[in-house]
Order: C-alpha cells, then structure tokens, then sequence
C-alpha cells in the first residue's frame, strides 16, 4: 500500500468515528421521546489490497472501515411480548371497569339498595297485616310499594345509561383503530423507500412500534414483519394493514339497550359487510363483550344485568299479584292485582303500583271482614322464600360480586404482566446517559487518534516530497 494509501485509511476511521459521535447525539437527543429505541453504528473491517504480482511480498494491511448502516436495538420477541399484554391489559382493564359500573348500580350494600327496599315493602305489608283496619298502614305499604317499583327502575335506567356509554366507547374506539390502521399503512411506505435507497428507517420504525402497540391495546392486533421493511398488522387473524394498505373496521348493530338482544353489536369489515372481524383481544372485543345479547343469569355483560332487574320486577309483580289476587278488600272486592306493567315498556322501567289507598288493597281473607290481615300476612312472608324476590336478588348480587372480584384480580393481573414485559424491553432499548457518555468518550477518541494518524502520515509525505535529497547540503 502507498503511503497515500494510509491517508485514505485514516480517513475511513475519521468517517467511523464521526458517524458514532452522531449517533451517540441522536441517542441524547431521544433520551425522553415516547418509543425511541436507541442504535449504534454498525462497522467492518476493509480487507488488504491484493498484491500486483507474484513477486509483491510486501506485509499488506487492511485498508481501514466501512460503515455498514446504523443498527436499532429493538428485539422483536420482547416487542411481540409487549403487543400481547397490550391486549391481554387492554381487555381486561374494560372489563373490570364495566363490572364495576355494574356493581356500582346496585348500590349494594346499602340504604338506597334494593336489598333494603324489599325488606322495608316486606316489612309495610306485615304492617297491614298487623293494622289492617288502620289507613296509615296502608299509606305506607303504598309509598313502600312506589318507593321499590322506582328504585328498580332507576337502576335499570342507570343500567341503560351504561350500555349506551359503552357503545359510544365502541364507536370512539373503532375511530382510533382505523386512524392508526392508515398511519401505519403510510409508515410502512415511507420505511420501504427509505430502506430501498439504502437510507437508515429507525425513527420511523420507531413511530411504527408504537402504533402497532396501541392497536394491539385498542383490538387484540398482532404484527407480521416484512423482508421489505414493511410490516402487517392482523385483527382476528385478518389483515387490518398489508404494506401500504389499511382496511377499516365498522360497528354494527343495536344502538340503545332495548334493542340489544334482538340486534347484537357486532365488529364488521368495511369492505366486507356481514362478516365478523372476530375481534378477540384488546379494549374493543372487551366492549362488545358486554354490550353483547345476556340473560338475567348468564352474567359478563351489561345486557345481562338489565335483564336481572327486568327479572327481578316480573318476579316481584307475579308472586305478590299472585297471592294479592285471592284476597278480599274491606269491601270484600277480589281477584284485584297490586302491581301492573306497561307494555310498551321493559319490566323493570313498567312496573306500577295498582292501589291508590287502602281501599283497593287485598288484605284480607275472604269472608273473614275487613279487619282480617291474612293475605297480607301471606304476601309479607314472601321475603323470606328461598325461591322469592329477596332470593333471586341476593343471588344477583353474589354473582356479580364475585364476578367484578374476578375481573378485577384478572386486571391487575394483567396490568404487571404488561408492566413487566415493558420494563423488559426498555431495558434493552432505551437510552441510558451513563453508556452514551462511554460511547462518545471512545468516538472522540477514536477520532482524535484517526486525525492523528492522518498528521503523522501528512508529515512524512512531507518529508518524502519537499525533503528527499537535501540531505548533506
């Protein structure tokens, strides 16, 4: 190798050593950005020149560096593992909240509960019982009744406020799905180009992680990627991103409570109507979930409780009426019912009262006079039935205790599986000052021992040139 040859090797490490330096300061740089994995350059040695013929036996050494690219640091299989608790977190946190929201409409226990309204409507009708002939009973047997119809009212209405919260997450939710679907489809353009022109994509990988890990919060999705940069993004096992392309979802179905059943909400594909996107993780399956068909017993979903207090009042209209309808009023009128329904309503929201005083209140045993309290006696007895109302109430209220324990333990769960899996990665990609300091020390130096190699090379052509032959003179 010529001595003008070392100065082209010592410009190589000049170069090496600058491109570490400024990726070093772009890793500074990103100390605090959201999702930015830090790189470092990636080198190689140059080989020796090959000799000009068979009698050039000279010692020949390598011909200095080459920067090959500037690697990102990510790992692929803690990236997966962080997408997968993403949407293991995602469902389970919307479930836990919605089991809450449901326990939380019971108002159990407490005063305002319906456990301790039925106690005080059992309780107005042992009174009558007790005080058949007196109207204050019978006032206060009324106001209960009322009292109770309108309590299980309201938690149907409060239930149905929260079915219609829940759907309007689902649509916000699917609004997000789609709008990442399109940024990562473009993303995905950008990193092919950028790739293909031999040009360094990490940043925008970077961007693109990112997304991808919101959509697998957002909707279960999991990600493919490609030879050419590019990477695919699956919802159910469909692709929701191909390259450049982004396909949209759409939600379907009933959009109030009452409707539920008959018209189930469901995930679609735009681009192919009637087809389940079979969304089976992240916060929208969690949602459909529970805005999905139920009945008073099947438990999971919001449809399931308004159907428990739908339930509850028919329950509670038919044994009372049942019973109600044998006795005689003071005036020895029977065959009355005390509680009614509107039709056009849900049982839980139709439910009346009958009486307005106590003359049209069945109390009593037919043929026995108007002071008799037996049938009232009966009726007050149905709250302690191992098949009444109180029962099939308490039932609900165990059920849907154990049910939003479970819920939450499985979100707390899954919060420190996702917690981990993130703190794993950061661990391996994320900017720590101690080691870029390290780095930029050996760069500088590196640089500084290049340029002075080039000095001592420039000295001695120096000599060779303007030097050579003026020796003795």
């Amino acid at each position: 190798m010529s001595t003008f040859g070392g100065l082209s090797t010592a410009y190589t490490g000049l170069t090496a050593a600058r491109a570490g330096i400024d990726v070093v300061g772009q890793n500074i740089a990103n100390v605090n950005t959201e999702g930015y994995t830090r790189q470092r350059v990636s080198t190689s040695a140059n080989p020796a020149l090959a000799g000009i013929g068979p009698l050039d036996t000279l010692f020949r050494g390598g011909t200095g560096v080459t920067v090959d690219g500037i690697t990102r640091l990510g790992n692929a299989l803690l990236d997966t593992r962080v997408r997968a608790t993403a949407s293991s977190s995602g469902y389970a946190d919307v479930a836990s909240s919605t089991m809450d929201s449901i326990e939380a409409t019971m108002h159990e226990p407490g005063d305002t509960g319906l456990a301790s309204t039925l106690h005080d409507f059992w309780a107005a009708w042992q009174n009558v019982a007790n005080n058949a002939a007196q109207p204050a009973a019978a006032n206060v047997l009324l106001e209960s009744a009322a009292t109770l119809a309108s309590r299980i009212g309201q938690a149907y209405s409060e239930t149905a406020e929260q079915w219609s919260t829940v759907r309007s997450q689902a649509d916000g939710i699917v609004t997000q799905v789609n709008a990442l679907a399109t940024q990562v489809a473009a993303l995905n353009d950008q990193v092919r180009q950028v790739t293909a022109t031999g040009g360094s994509a990490n940043e925008l990988i970077d961007q693109r992680a990112v997304l991808t890990t919101k959509l697998a919060s957002l909707a279960g999705a999991t990600v493919i990627d490609r030879a050419d940069g590019s990477a695919d993004v699956l919802v159910g096992g469909n692709p929701l991103v191909t390259g450049g392309t982004a396909r949209s979802l759409v939600i379907t179905g009933a959009s109030r409570l009452g409707d539920a059943n008959a018209d189930p909400v469901t995930i679609e594909w735009s681009h192919r109507p009637g087809e389940s996107a079979d969304v089976s993780g992240g916060q929208l399956a969690a949602t459909v979930a529970a805005l999905s068909p139920g009945t008073a017993t099947s438990g999971g979903s919001i449809v399931s409780a308004a159907e428990a207090y739908n339930a509850l009042a028919t329950q509670l209209a038919t044994t009372v009426n049942t019973v109600h309808a044998t006795g005689a009023t003071p005036s020895g009128v029977t065959g009355l019912a005390f509680f009614s329904f509107d039709a056009s309503k849900p049982a839980a929201l139709g439910l009346t009262v009958v009486p307005a005083d106590a003359s049209t209140i069945a109390a009593g045993i037919p043929g026995a006079g108007g002071a008799s309290g037996g049938i009232a006696d009966a009726i007050a007895a149905l709250g302690g039935s191992a098949t009444g109302p109180d029962a099939a109430w308490s039932a609900f209220v165990v059920r849907v205790g154990i049910d939003t324990r479970r819920a939450a333990d499985q979100a707390d769960a899954a919060t420190t599986a996702a917690a981990s899996a993130t703190s794993r990665q950061l661990s391996e990609t994320s900017v720590d000052m101690d080691e870029e300091t390290t780095q930029l020390l050996t760069y500088q130096q590196a640089y500084q021992a290049a340029a002075r190699v080039m000095t001592a090379i420039d000295q001695m052509l120096d000599t060779l040139i303007n030097r050579t032959g003026m020796v003795g003179r």
